[in-house]
């Protein structure tokens, strides 16, 4: 069969898909390229990993304040204690040394320096718990963030955080 003897409406058919397949393989290189370009327009989201993946914060259905390593400087806080200034509804307090803080989220906590007492607020460094929330800010390097969860959405974190949980992330080397 030679192409006279087709019929023209095949001709016309096999012509528009090439044409439409053309025009794919143009399109997609600039759908690409704009999709680079509103990701470096968004760098200003704020990353949370308060459901054990990384999250934008918008998407996370739980009630958590991130805390950014700028808003940390122009706060001046240095340690634990000082974190009351910059996530609502969080207090740490200690009466003796600086290693029997304790966090209160939303007014629930461990009451009580008691060293024999572990916090029902505890206190995450790259993922790791720490025993004793007082010991928090003082002898990390650069911190890049700090997220505190409030309430029993901090379950997630485990151990002893039915009150809510502190995480802190060192920046990452360069």
């Amino acid at each position: 069969m030679n192409l006279s003897s087709r019929p023209a409406s095949h001709l016309l058919r096999t012509s528009a898909l090439g044409a439409s397949v053309a025009l794919i393989a143009i399109a997609a290189p600039a759908l690409a390229q704009t999709a680079s370009e509103a990701e470096e327009e968004d760098s200003g989201i704020i990353i949370v990993t308060a459901q054990g993946r990384s999250q934008a914060l918008a998407d996370v259905p739980v009630a958590i304040s991130a805390v950014s390593a700028e808003t940390l400087r122009n706060s001046g806080a240095n340690d634990i204690r000082q974190l009351n200034q910059v996530a609502p509804s969080l207090l740490v307090s200690s009466t003796g040394s600086e290693a029997n803080g304790s966090a209160r989220i939303r007014g629930i906590g461990t009451v009580g320096d008691n060293p024999g007492l572990e916090s029902s607020v505890p206190v995450f460094i790259d993922g790791v718990y720490r025993s004793r929330s007082g010991i928090g800010l003082n002898e990390l390097g650069e911190i890049d963030r700090v997220e505190v969860q409030r309430g029993p959405q901090g379950t997630l974190g485990g151990r002893n955080s039915s009150a809510g949980l502190i995480s802190i992330y060192s920046k990452k080397p360069s």
